[in-house]
């Protein structure tokens, strides 16, 4: 993966995981749809003057079909469900389900993505990730882990990112339309369906107290983990395929630990910066950082470097 690509794939990683600890706050004073709603809405509109600023064109007419489909797998489904899960459980399930995302990937990019065929490099390579994510979370240390319904809202709301990521490189990413287009529509196509729903399914009486609080962590959720993010989302999808791409849930949890012992003082345990390694690490092997010894012990005598997985050429090549 292009240094590049890299940087996006940090910053994503760091968007994202901030966002576990706004949901929850927001959760004080909106329902899971309003909250999706609102997010949605802000991303929208600042993607939209981001577009505006730009002069990007829009996306093509014949893609928004694909455009549509992808919203509600990438948008309107995980965040509804991610925020009814975050009320019947912990966060650390919540970021631990939401790790799977890149073994679900991988499997739907094999059946579906003829250039995403798994390798034993990046299937080992995923396995310690999920591995390392586990030990930074530290399941061991939490009292109690919710309910079921809230468990399997976030196992379903893991599953349909997996679906978007390769939706978005099977269909949308050969039209060659910059990412910036392509979250414009998503973003914009998300937030009139899930304003609908909201409208005719339990409508806009807010359930909290709508206190500074909830409101700055909403803006703050849908300008930057929403609309920012799902910029940087679209365009490692184009580049580096989706199975690259959603290994960024790997380090959400590294970032989230991190931002909780900045901002509110949270204690970092040894599991943390251990747990840590072990996922950057294990990206780097299915990338093709780490040598991989079965390969060299192959071709003993043939020191040529090894063949590199198959990868999408870059559709877009627009910066961020």
């Amino acid at each position: 993966m292009h240094p590049v690509n890299w940087a996006r794939f940090g910053l994503l990683a760091a968007l994202w995981g901030c966002s576990f600890a706004f949901i929850k706050v927001s959760l004080d004073a909106f329902a899971p749809l309003q909250l999706a709603f609102g997010r949605l809405l802000v991303g929208a509109l600042v993607v939209a003057l981001i577009l505006a600023v730009t002069r990007a064109a829009p996306p093509d007419r014949k893609a928004w079909g694909h455009i549509v489909v992808a919203s509600v797998f990438g948008n309107v489904v995980p965040f509804t469900l991610f925020a009814v899960g975050e009320q019947h459980t912990t966060a650390t399930v919540a970021g631990v389900i939401q790790g799977a995302t890149p073994l679900v990937t991988m499997g739907i990019a094999a059946l579906a993505i003829s250039t995403e065929k798994p390798t034993a490099r990046k299937v080992t390579g995923l396995l310690i990730g999920f591995v390392g994510l586990i030990v930074v979370v530290g399941p061991w240390r939490t009292e109690g882990f919710g309910s079921v319904g809230g468990q399997l809202a976030c196992v379903g709301a893991a599953v349909s990112y997996a679906i978007s990521f390769v939706y978005v490189r099977r269909f949308i990413a050969p039209y060659k339309i910059p990412a910036l287009a392509v979250t414009a529509g998503q973003l914009t196509s998300a937030t009139v369906i899930t304003g609908l729903i909201t409208t005719f399914s339990i409508g806009w009486d807010l359930p909290g107290e709508l206190t500074a609080g909830p409101l700055l962590s909403l803006l703050v959720l849908g300008g930057a983990s929403t609309g920012i993010a799902f910029v940087l989302m679209n365009r490692l999808i184009a580049d580096a395929g989706p199975t690259t791409a959603s290994g960024v849930n790997y380090l959400v949890p590294v970032f989230s630990v991190i931002v909780g012992a900045l901002a509110l003082r949270e204690a970092i345990t040894w599991n943390v910066p251990v747990g840590g390694v072990v996922v950057i690490a294990a990206l780097a092997l299915a990338e093709g950082r780490l040598s991989w010894p079965a390969r060299r012990a192959a071709a003993p005598s043939a020191p040529a470097s090894p063949t590199p997985d198959p990868a999408p050429t870059a559709v877009a090549r627009e910066a961020c």
